[in-house]
């Protein structure tokens, strides 16, 4: 099995004790009919607020599978989003899960977990993503199903 290791570089720390972080921008392992991909944490602390943070971390995510792996994020399959704890209110998901809704095709949202975390890495960042995609050779065929009643556990 083929695996490719994209922008190392991106992950390096400047004035670290150590040359790398020894992780990468993104991982991406070759199958016969597909790419899986595994995103590293993405940030952007060059703005102010975590609505603006969040799409500018979608916006570079669409971006990245579009020029640099012939996707979309209709490819992407699971979400995770990091906030700091003290950020993270009902009023803070709700702007997060709008913005979801501006980059993510109802068809193809995918499944998603958002953790409250004492801090990041910088302390200008707000909230963090990880994303894996899938990335067909030959297009999706998606279905979309609801639950049916009592399902959600109440009967």
């Amino acid at each position: 099995m083929k695996k490719t290791i994209l922008a190392p570089e991106l992950a390096d720390l400047p004035g670290s004790d150590y040359e790398t972080t020894a992780s990468s921008l993104a991982v991406i392992t070759h199958h016969d009919d597909h790419r899986a991909v595994n995103v590293s944490g993405l940030a952007y602390p060059g703005v102010e607020t975590i609505t603006a943070q969040t799409r500018a971390i979608l916006e570079f995510l669409e971006k990245l599978l579009k020029t640099e792996l012939d996707g979309s994020l209709d490819d992407v399959t699971v979400t995770r989003f990091f906030v700091v704890e003290s950020k993270l209110t009902t009023e803070t998901r709700t702007r997060i899960h709008e913005c979801r809704h501006e980059f993510f095709s109802s068809t193809h949202r995918p499944a998603s977990t958002m953790v409250g975390v004492s801090a990041l890495a910088d302390e200008r960042m707000h909230v963090e993503l990880e994303a894996e995609a899938v990335i067909p050779d030959s297009g999706w065929e998606t279905n979309v199903v609801s639950l049916s009643a009592g399902a959600d556990g109440e009967n």
